[in-house]
């Protein structure tokens, strides 16, 4: 029993001694890793200070955001919103030779503000043979909710396509919304072929009309409600962001003891 008594001791203190074999070869040798060690010591403060601001070391940390705020003029392609207004793209077209007119009200009670282009070149005596209409629409704000026209008898080139001096009407459009995944409309409405195009609640259409041949229709327009721009805004809302930390508050650094 004595035996068995002392066996057990001496696995006990063989035990404790290979423990803190690192402890003692660290007081004799200095630290396994000297460079590691001497820089972690110097990284720490001095003295009986056991907090420092955050702030202080980097004014940089003071901004920081895990993401960055979205840029407008990106977002605004995915969040289809008009960047520019009303009174703004009716000068874009009078300035590419389409006449159109001054932004103002609809009517003289009408809460509608608009401006429009009107050409009538060829009639009989119940319709236009050949004309040209366009419309801006929005309201006193600048802000504009849709632009649609009809073109009737349109003229073409050798080649069948859409004479130029229309087709500056789609060009303008399309360059002053700055949605740039509507430029392959172009190509087709050149070629006076019908285009369907909804991306991100903006819906273009160019559409040749069922009761007359020689007469198309187009229109381009925001659905706020539809389901892809509800979507889209709430991703890119900031409303829906998390409060920024405050940088700025004291956090708390415990001291190393030295080995010294």
């Amino acid at each position: 029993m004595a035996l068995l008594m002392g066996l057990c001791c001496l696995a006990i203190i063989g035990v404790v001694a290979l423990s803190s074999a690192p402890y003692w070869h660290h007081l004799v040798t200095g630290s396994a890793h000297p460079v590691v060690h001497n820089e972690a010591l110097s990284s720490q403060p001095t003295g009986d200070a056991i907090a420092e601001p955050v702030g202080s070391r980097s004014s940089t940390l003071n901004e920081a955001r895990l993401f960055e705020a979205p840029i407008y003029e990106l977002a605004s392609q995915f969040t289809r919103t008009w960047r520019i207004s009303g009174p703004q793209i009716c000068a874009a077209f009078r300035d590419a030779g389409i006449e159109a007119t001054e932004w103002r009200a609809a009517s003289m009670r009408s809460v509608s503000y608009e401006c429009y282009f009107q050409r009538i070149y060829e009639r009989d005596e119940v319709r236009p043979l050949r004309s040209t209409f366009l419309r801006v629409r929005g309201n006193a704000w600048g802000e504009v909710l849709e632009v649609s026209g009809r073109i009737v008898g349109p003229t073409t080139e050798d080649q069948g396509s859409l004479d130029p001096s229309l087709m500056r009407i789609f060009n303008v459009l399309v360059s002053q919304a700055t949605w740039g995944d509507f430029q392959d409309t172009l190509v087709p409405i050149q070629k006076l072929l019908d285009v369907r195009s909804e991306r991100f609640g903006a819906s273009f259409e160019f559409t040749r009309e069922l009761s007359h041949e020689n007469s198309y229709d187009f229109t381009l327009v925001l659905s706020q409600t539809s389901n892809e721009q509800t979507r889209t805004r709430a991703y890119f809302s900031q409303e829906r962001w998390m409060v920024n930390p405050d940088y700025r508050r004291i956090r708390p650094v415990l001291p190393m003891l030295s080995g010294r």
